[in-house]
């Protein structure tokens, strides 16, 4: 079946999709653990010596609050690591490139994709308002700031927060929650029962249980596009339109001094 012609209607019929997806169970597995450790490895050695130069310079320690760079920068060293690993894994378990320039279906697609996730924004909303809980912040950017004593800090961190978020997050945990995770699960279980699991893995992964039903859905929503397409282009771009709105209110509120 062409890619060109496949509906989201079909990916639960017949092979139900996973042709498109599948990457060997184990190889799978062990790639996306692989990433992760990367990832965490890279962080690391990238954070010490840049805070170890930074308090010789000063002799002052830099600040650690997300947004400031110093962890940006460690940030988009673990992306930068975790994701040539998993390009790498994924050209050697799916044997053929995974992105290809988007035709009418998968734009298609995406705008369906992002169409449904504005819903469960809407949905998370209410949410936070019947919880009482209007002003929780996503785990991990409770003290987010990219205000610096200089201008010059301040333009660097919004441009590494928009780089790391919008473009390098949603880049790397596609090809490692969805090419791997989810193609190494859709090859045993089927693309439904796939998609499901690993929107928990996805969700969980944040750490944050107030939003766990959201980022969820965000992973289920790209999955199922992804299993739609089998171009990862297209659960990519539903995923950093969706970053990009976060971003944009995280980054409006420390420039306004909204707390």
């Amino acid at each position: 079946m062409s890619t060109q012609t496949t509906t989201f209607g079909r990916i639960f019929g017949g092979a139900d999709g996973r042709d498109r997806i599948a990457v060997p169970f184990w190889d799978g597995i062990l790639s996306t653990i692989g990433a992760v450790l990367i990832s965490i490895v890279a962080g690391i050695l990238v954070t010490i010596p840049v805070i170890i130069a930074i308090v010789l310079a000063t002799g002052n320690m830099p600040s650690l609050n997300p947004g400031h760079p110093v962890l940006l920068t460690a940030e988009a060293a673990s992306y930068a690591g975790a994701g040539w690993f998993a390009w790498w894994r994924l050209r050697e378990t799916r044997g053929k490139i995974v992105f290809r320039r988007p035709g009418a279906v998968d734009v298609r697609a995406i705008l369906i994709g992002v169409g449904v996730t504005v819903l469960v924004r809407v949905a998370t909303a209410f949410q936070l308002t019947a919880t009482h809980q209007t002003n929780h912040v996503q785990s991990g950017f409770e003290h987010f700031t990219v205000v610096g004593k200089l201008p010059t800090v301040t333009i660097i961190s919004v441009a590494l927060t928009v780089l790391c978020a919008v473009c390098l997050a949603p880049l790397v945990e596609e090809m490692v929650f969805r090419g791997l995770l989810f193609g190494a699960l859709a090859s045993r279980i089927g693309v439904l029962a796939a998609a499901l699991i690993s929107a928990v893995v996805f969700g969980a992964a944040h750490g944050d249980l107030v939003l766990f039903p959201s980022l969820a859905a965000v992973g289920l929503i790209s999955a199922i596009a992804y299993a739609a397409t089998g171009n990862l282009w297209v659960s990519v771009t539903i995923h950093a339109v969706n970053n990009a709105v976060s971003t944009a209110f995280l980054i409006a509120a420390s420039l306004l001094g909204v707390s």
